[in-house]
């Protein structure tokens, strides 16, 4: 995919993060205490070199083909709202993996609705997938509560589903299919 691709929505713009980024990143980051507790990269004290090497990251993952972060803009004023990112993709079984986040200020207004919704349609259409996994804590409401308005389905408790801090814990999987 190319790095210049973009997915829009009526007031979304979902894209790669640029260099010109970074400081939106690390001040979205380190005021979302509600990310803190079930992200482990986002933490109070993230620091711009940080976001700058997030951003590196993201950029190589997607040259690489091995996953696509995408940033989540305002399109009325261009701010950086969040991200929903395939972090991880199964050829062999045609399904990928979602992950998503929004700011702290931002939530409560649609935003994650809007961006996973979108994220779920390109996966479908452009991807030809078969199958979009969420995984989140089974503690996490907020993130359960999102993928379920987004059309997911529970299907289980998966023991050592994902890491959080070098350490296994239990997740809770939702599918998504056409």
């Amino acid at each position: 995919m190319s790095p210049d691709f973009s997915i829009i929505t009526d007031s979304l713009e979902l894209k790669l993060l640029s260099d010109n980024d970074a400081e939106q990143l690390q001040s979205l980051i380190c005021h979302s205490p509600s990310l803190h507790q079930w992200i482990d990269w986002c933490q109070p004290d993230f620091s711009l070199e940080q976001a700058q090497r997030f951003i590196y990251e993201t950029r190589l993952n997607w040259v690489k083909s091995s996953a696509y972060g995408f940033g989540v803009f305002a399109r009325q004023n261009k701010d950086l709202v969040g991200m929903v990112v395939i972090n991880e993709l199964y050829h062999t079984f045609n399904m990928v993996s979602i992950g998503y986040w929004v700011a702290d200020q931002y939530q409560n207004q649609g935003l994650g609705k809007k961006s996973v919704t979108a994220l779920v349609n390109f996966c479908f259409e452009m991807l030809k997938v078969t199958r979009i996994e969420a995984v989140c804590d089974p503690c996490n409401s907020v993130s359960r509560q999102l993928i379920e308005r987004c059309g997911g389905q529970f299907e289980t408790i998966a023991r050592n589903r994902y890491i959080y801090e070098n350490r296994a814990y239990d997740g809770a999987v939702y599918s998504i299919i056409p």
